[in-house]
């Protein structure tokens, strides 16, 4: 679908991180890009237009780790329509994350070829999803996730098990340095996990190894993205120069964080995405507050969080899951606006997301309207009222009052799904 002329109405807008929201306002998108924002706008002629008073705009949200190919549930019957949805590029997964407003996600794992064909399809409409960045395979040891835990081999796209530093660099040049037949990935995921101990060790990548892999990253102009899970996983990432940790465990740093880490995150720029999400249902109340806890450390102490969920996981949502893990990290002790960054603002700079999440001439047309106001009430956020991406309407049930005609819900001609 090409992108139209749209002005939406009577809205509340959150214009970049000011102060205060703005009423009463319009919102006006031409070609893809927003062109128009404020109360003072005229409606263009030619538009499309929603009126959606009661409803507040903001930027499209951003999952900052999905599994866009992992079979939606468990069992015979999940693993059959995971082989379908494989072949026609997951249309549930793709409609289910644009209807809840996730208008960009960050794929941590998937076969390297299909991730890149599915980021091509979306970008240039012949699919109907969100942006997509991607990570292609990740880097893990012989003996660590997911070779030891889900069976998965040096043979399979969606891993690749560097033998050596040198055998590392080369590895990650191929992905990150692009060829011809793919463009680069736009980071990098390593594997750093000891597993634990009482169930189930695993192997963490040599040192030298990772560091290989990171410096190779980095040299390509590419972002490391890192698996952890205990104290000594994270010393040894740190002392690889990582850029973005993901999870957070009781493994972790359940009796605080190590002396120093903190500082060196917030010196580096390293973000944290502690995919609550994921993990609430396996904790206690106690171990869920002591977590909490440690996520409002890395807050209090400048560090950036950012959202994301998990998603292909068990219990995790395309999403949905993203709509809860704002709401857990809201639960931590951050402020409604500051847990509305963390999928907006904070991992559009993290990803390089040029002139996404924000709300300003120029932008990206990635937008969300939901009824009420996410500043006092992150719940809002599952009151859909309208989804644009990339200009184009894409969910939602707002009120045309002009140029009135039937909207294709998650529909392109191209592909009929």
């Amino acid at each position: 679908m090409e992108p139209e002329t749209v002005a939406l109405t009577g809205v509340t807008v959150l214009v970049r991180d000011g102060p205060a929201a703005v009423p009463d306002a319009v919102v006006v998108s031409r070609g893809g890009r927003i062109v128009d924002v404020g109360r003072d706008v005229d409606v263009p002629g030619d538009a499309h237009v929603y009126s959606l008073p009661g409803h507040t705009v903001l930027p499209g949200l951003v999952d900052t780790h999905v599994h866009l190919g992992a079979p939606d549930g468990t069992g015979l019957r999940a693993r059959l329509r995971a082989v379908a949805g494989h072949l026609r590029f997951h249309p549930r997964k793709r409609r289910a994350f644009l209807a809840h407003g996730v208008t960009t996600v960050c794929s941590l794992g998937d076969d390297h070829a299909w991730a890149h064909e599915f980021r091509r399809r979306t970008a240039d409409g012949r699919l109907v999803g969100p942006r997509v960045r991607i990570a292609g395979p990740l880097f893990t040891a012989p003996g660590g996730h997911p070779v030891a835990t889900r069976g998965a081999t040096s043979r399979d796209d969606w891993v690749r098990v560097p033998t050596s530093p040198e055998h590392g660099r080369e590895q990650v040049a191929a992905v990150a340095g692009g060829s011809d037949r793919h463009d680069p990935v736009d980071v990098v995921k390593v594997v750093q996990d000891r597993g634990d101990p009482a169930r189930r060790a695993l192997e963490p990548m040599a040192p030298a190894v990772l560091t290989a892999v990171a410096d190779e990253a980095h040299r390509h102009g590419v972002p490391v993205v890192a698996h952890w899970g205990t104290p000594a996983d994270l010393a040894e990432l740190l002392e690889a120069g990582v850029d973005h940790l993901q999870h957070l465990e009781p493994r972790g740093p359940l009796d605080g964080w190590p002396s120093g880490v903190l500082e060196t995150m917030v010196a580096r720029g390293i973000t944290l995405a502690p995919t609550l999400a994921v993990t609430e249902p396996l904790f206690d109340d106690d171990t869920a507050r002591t977590i909490r806890r440690r996520v409002l450390d890395v807050h209090e102490a400048g560090g950036t969080l950012l959202a994301g969920s998990d998603t292909g996981m068990p219990g995790v949502a395309p999403g949905r899951g993203l709509l809860r893990e704002i709401e857990l990290l809201a639960a931590c002790g951050l402020t409604a606006r500051e847990a509305l960054r963390t999928a907006t603002t904070a991992p559009a700079a993290a990803l390089d997301l040029e002139d996404a999440g924000v709300l300003s001439p120029g932008a990206v047309a990635d937008l969300v309207a939901v009824r009420g106001d996410p500043l006092t009430e992150v719940g809002a956020l599952r009151r859909v009222g309208l989804v644009l991406c990339r200009g184009v309407v894409v969910g939602g049930r707002g009120h045309r009052t002009s140029r009135e005609r039937r909207t294709g819900f998650g529909h392109t001609a191209h592909e009929g799904a």
